[in-house]
């Protein structure tokens, strides 16, 4: 059994006229020690599945499927029970530290509430346990940082305190949403190397959201590209980004920059990313793919293997190899082929 399973996730929003579709028919695992990444454009429906496994589910909107949270759904569970799983079972790292973390309460106050509260520590053993996990993350001189707040830190050092709050409970699953962007280089390679380094010590499980393909190379074992709602490809993540077969997922690896070609112009995708309100009939990326027919404009494509543990929803596959091989190859430090 896999520590997180999502099977057909469909998430409606009420409105005055057809309901909104969030979600469509996300499928999706995570077994113990996983990193697996969610990746796509804005609006694509990356963070709004991963908030499933905490229990959140917009306003107003309706959650259909499963979402087994080590064997129990969590769509079923109580408001109790949901407070007992969350930080405890799945822990989640949002992007921005200024906002997940309060400005107005010390590091100490939110390091130690949540260790009292599901761990029933006395004040001191909190604190130990609070110093203990920021030396975990790297903050010099924990003592001294647990007395400040976070408008003292670095948006990198925000970011790690806001690690450590996640980690304070030892989840098994932690969710990392977009916890690199708008960090520097520098910064971005220190967290990265912090979240495999506690994946590698902890045993723990991490679903890595982001829209960085460079990030989800060195990062994850596996792979889900998402497209307006749905899931367009999924495999082993150096599978995908070296021979991806979703028109979209080849046009998102196209528009990375080319280290080998500094000189080129970048290629971008052309179009808009579909929006649940303007999601059109049949493939949703049709409008934007050079290689849409007819079917693709009326039917939706249904998630088919393709072999070596890859699932592809598209009519046409127009990347498909001709020799059946279902790899590729990284190619002059630029991901794809």
């Amino acid at each position: 059994m896999s520590l997180l399973e999502i099977d057909d996730l469909t998430i409606s929003l009420a409105t005055t006229g057809a309901p909104r579709v969030l979600v469509d028919g996300v499928s999706l695992t995570v077994d113990s020690g996983q990193m697996v990444g969610l990746a796509g454009e804005s609006g694509s429906g990356k963070t709004v599945t991963a908030l499933t496994a905490l229990g959140f589910v917009p306003d107003g909107a309706t959650a259909t499927g499963a979402v087994r949270l080590d064997g129990e759904d969590v769509l079923t569970m109580s408001k109790k029970r949901l407070r007992e799983v969350r930080g405890t079972t799945v822990a989640m790292v949002f992007q921005d530290p200024m906002t997940s973390l309060h400005p107005m309460l010390s590091v100490e106050t939110q390091l130690t509430e949540q260790l009292r509260v599901h761990r029933s520590l006395s004040r001191r053993a909190a604190k130990a346990r609070a110093i203990e996990m920021l030396e975990l993350v790297r903050i010099p001189n924990p003592s001294k940082a647990l007395s400040a707040y976070p408008h003292h830190f670095s948006g990198g050092m925000r970011q790690r305190i806001a690690i450590a709050g996640a980690l304070a409970c030892e989840p098994k699953l932690l969710i990392a949403d977009e916890v690199t962007t708008a960090l520097d280089v520098t910064v971005q390679a220190g967290i990265l190397g912090l979240l495999e380094q506690l994946r590698r010590e902890l045993g723990m499980a991490v679903v890595f959201i982001t829209h960085d393909l460079g990030v989800m190379n060195v990062t994850t074992d596996e792979l889900y590209v998402m497209y307006s709602g749905r899931v367009a490809e999924r495999g082993g993540t150096r599978q995908v980004l070296a021979a991806p077969r979703h028109p979209y997922t080849r046009a998102l690896v196209d528009a990375l920059p080319d280290a080998q070609n500094l000189g080129h112009p970048l290629v971008a995708i052309p179009g808009e990313a579909a929006t649940p309100e303007r999601r059109p009939a049949g493939c949703a990326f049709h409008p934007r793919c050079a290689f849409a027919e007819d079917r693709c404009r009326t039917e939706v494509p249904e998630l088919l293997p393709i072999g070596a543990g890859r699932v592809l929803a598209c009519h046409v596959d127009p990347f498909a190899p001709a020799d059946g091989s279902a790899t590729g190859v990284l190619l002059d430090g630029r991901i794809g082929s």
